[in-house]
């Protein structure tokens, strides 16, 4: 579902991760097989996230951050709040995405 919604919305994944304020602070990771699957175009513009079986962002936190807790909730609630439009991208994605029932 995530792929097929990069496919169709790749202006707005763009966007949203080459803003400058996303790529000084966040980098894209997660496990990645090592082509493009079959159904997708190989040359597509978002091919290496194709690539991509999920799609997680990091942001290094040093352990001497967390010594002042003030700082490091404002830190982190700055942090959240610059990593929403990546979560709402991948949440618009899976918007009909069903758990399979238990049998």
């Amino acid at each position: 579902m995530v792929r097929n919604y990069l496919v169709n919305n790749t202006d707005e994944f763009l966007k949203i991760i080459n803003k400058p304020a996303f790529t000084e602070n966040f980098t894209v990771s997660g496990e990645k097989l090592k082509t493009v699957p079959r159904r997708y175009d190989k040359d597509h513009p978002l091919a290496e996230y194709l690539k991509h079986k999920s799609w997680d962002i990091e942001y290094p936190i040093s352990d001497s951050q967390f010594t002042d807790a003030e700082q490091f909730i404002r830190t982190a609630a700055e942090k959240f709040k610059l990593m929403k439009p990546f979560n709402e991208y991948l949440n618009d994605a899976l918007i009909d995405f069903t758990m399979p029932a238990r049998k």
